[in-house]
């Protein structure tokens, strides 16, 4: 039963802000995008492109996967519910993890971007 908790859990992360049918590629290129937008915002350094740029091409798959899992669900309140904390859970772990590369100024600016963002993490009306 875990297992199945994790799992939706994971499916349901992907919100990109349109929650249309998303390949993995598409949410590959969705998170070359945003570390494209991040790297030159941030003015990251070569180690700390290295080293962020595959966290935010992981967080977006697991969101995409998140967003298959809740569109085939029954898109029940339950369902919701699980697909909004899934979402959050993999937000918050990769910021953090995003967040220790960065300096403090970075970081700063990281969180401007995240609530720029903030679309990604919305459920589907329906």
């Amino acid at each position: 039963m875990n297992l199945g908790k994790f799992t939706l859990t994971v499916f349901l992360l992907t919100a990109p802000s349109v929650w249309a049918q998303y390949s993995k590629a598409d949410m590959v290129k969705l998170a070359a995008d945003r570390f494209d937008t991040a790297a030159k915002t941030l003015k990251l350094n070569p180690e700390q492109a290295a080293a962020i740029k595959p966290l935010i091409e992981a967080k977006y798959v697991y969101m995409g996967q998140i967003k298959d899992v809740y569109r085939s669900s029954d898109k029940s309140a339950d369902s919701k519910k699980t697909a909004k904390d899934s979402l959050k859970t993999i937000h918050t772990k990769y910021d953090t993890q995003i967040s220790t590369i960065l300096t403090p100024d970075q970081v700063k600016a990281w969180k401007r971007m995240q609530k720029d963002w903030k679309d990604d993490l919305v459920m589907p009306k329906s």
